[in-house]
């Protein structure tokens, strides 16, 4: 996101191209229409405030007009924790990299939740992360609470005949 364009952003189809990351590799990823939708105000305000944009100029510009640097941004990401009220201290410190671990559960719950074919959209789940392959994705994927009980819905689904109450 440091590296984010203005010629990034596609509003019309929706997507961010993500441009030579880990493996110099880039990748066309969609974006949910409420996300879409902020990141038009959002333009619309740098643009108001900064004048026209060039297509090669940052999308997120810090208040000096420039990119903003990694240690700028993991604290904004600290302030933003301290204004929810999130203690990051507590219980292990939570970093940025962190919502690529929730992000991964999340839409994986929300594909069970959709009863969409996992297989088929396992690999999907790996280029948004910007993976080769589906193995590097794995860590990111930890088993929560609705994730256990939405895998156990389906197998019960599918399996269900299988268990007889009261049988040994």
């Amino acid at each position: 996101m440091l590296r984010l364009t203005h010629a990034d952003v596609n509003f019309d189809a929706g997507t961010l191209h993500i441009r030579h990351t880990k493996f110099n590799k880039s990748r066309v990823i969609p974006l949910a229409p409420d996300l879409v939708r902020r990141l038009a105000g959002y333009r619309t305000l740098a643009m108001e405030h900064f004048g026209s944009q060039l297509p090669q100029a940052p999308f997120f510009r810090s208040p000096r007009g420039g990119r903003y640097s990694i240690i700028a941004l993991r604290a904004a990401f600290h302030e933003t924790l301290k204004a929810a009220g999130i203690d990051h201290a507590a219980g292990g410190r939570i970093r940025l990299h962190d919502l690529r671990h929730s992000f991964a559960v999340v839409r994986l719950l929300l594909w069970c939740e959709q009863n969409v074919d996992l297989a088929a959209k396992l690999p999907l789940l790996a280029t948004y992360l910007g993976h080769v392959g589906l193995a590097s994705s794995q860590r990111y994927l930890q088993l929560t609470q609705d994730l256990m009980g939405e895998i156990t819905r389906r197998h019960h689904a599918r399996f269900g005949y299988l268990i007889q109450e009261g049988s040994r």
